[in-house]
């Protein structure tokens, strides 16, 4: 089935493409601050998850086109 992304689904989408993108930019560079190993250990997690969104809602897109 071959469906495209209505215009408002395409902004959306990159909106949280962009977001997750941040998130893990943000989370990473304040890694090296943080000193405390639960801490860090949790912000590896919200980095692998935000990570993990990313490639889903990537390969939802590519099985649209």
């Amino acid at each position: 089935m071959n469906m495209k992304l209505a215009p408002h689904e395409a902004i959306e989408a990159r909106e949280f493409i962009s977001q997750e993108m941040l998130g893990i930019k943000k989370i990473s560079a304040s890694m090296n601050m943080v000193t405390d190993s639960e801490l860090k250990s949790y912000m590896q997690d919200c980095i692998a998850s935000k990570k993990t969104a990313l490639k889903n809602i990537q390969a939802t897109l590519q099985s649209q086109q």
